[in-house]
């Protein structure tokens, strides 16, 4: 059991690019941010290798180059990570990182106040792998302005089911607003076109099942294979 079925993307090593943004500091958390201060703001929700990993940053430039200020908060702390093939204490590091307790008051104390000093006012999650569990948690929030959710090869079935062993239909009803999820081959059932979070959530989930990706296609695949690069 891991946040990553077995056949998913590994570390990519990608040195060959300097990333756009800054990092700042909010109390004891670090923050990547980039794009220009403005009322609309990413809140990206890295995977578990954590913020130095792959394409994390890169894909945070590419969107903050659409116009929205974009905030990547390291809730792992000091740029810390875990390699889920590797790593043999990958489960209790996903088991300490992972309650919510501490990670809504990152966000309630830290990572919103930092995004409204920059202009924010309206938000939206996105999240690869751990991260897309705290796309629903923060997309879950009564009156803290996320308007949208986007989930690409999810883990928070494994995370909640599997780790915590919670409820995942009352994590999906909690959702207040509109979610897209992009279920890689090998995710989680609950997670696909036919599966709990849409029966769960209904109109306010679009599934778009990438089943010639492998789970962490987005920020760790291989753009010399012909399927991630088209992705």
């Amino acid at each position: 059991g891991s946040c990553c079925p077995p056949d998913a993307w590994g570390p990519l090593d990608f040195k060959d690019y300097t990333p756009k943004g800054t990092l700042h500091t909010e109390g004891d958390i670090d923050i990547y941010k980039v794009g220009e201060d403005g009322e609309k703001a990413i809140i990206w929700n890295y995977d578990i290798f954590g913020l130095n990993a792959g394409r994390t940053k890169l894909l945070a430039d590419l969107f903050a180059s659409k116009g929205y200020l974009v905030l990547i908060p390291d809730y792992f702390r000091n740029g810390e990570g875990r390699n889920p093939m590797q790593d043999k204490d990958t489960m209790d590091f996903i088991q300490t990182r992972t309650m919510w307790q501490k990670l809504s008051a990152d966000w309630e104390t830290k990572i919103r106040p930092f995004a409204e000093r920059h202009g924010a006012k309206r938000f939206g999650a996105i999240g690869t792998c751990w991260g897309t569990f705290m796309v629903l948690k923060l997309c879950s929030l009564e009156g803290d302005g996320f308007k949208a959710g986007v989930s690409w090869h999810p883990s928070h079935t494994a995370i909640v089911k599997n780790l915590q062993g919670g409820d995942l239909k009352e994590l999906h009803e909690a959702v207040k607003c509109p979610q897209l999820f992009m279920p890689a081959q090998g995710d989680a059932p609950e997670d696909m076109a036919n599966g709990l979070a849409k029966e769960v959530m209904g109109d306010k989930l679009r599934v778009v099942e990438c089943m010639d990706m492998k789970h962490g296609w987005t920020t760790r695949g291989d753009i010399s294979d012909a399927n991630t690069k088209r992705d």
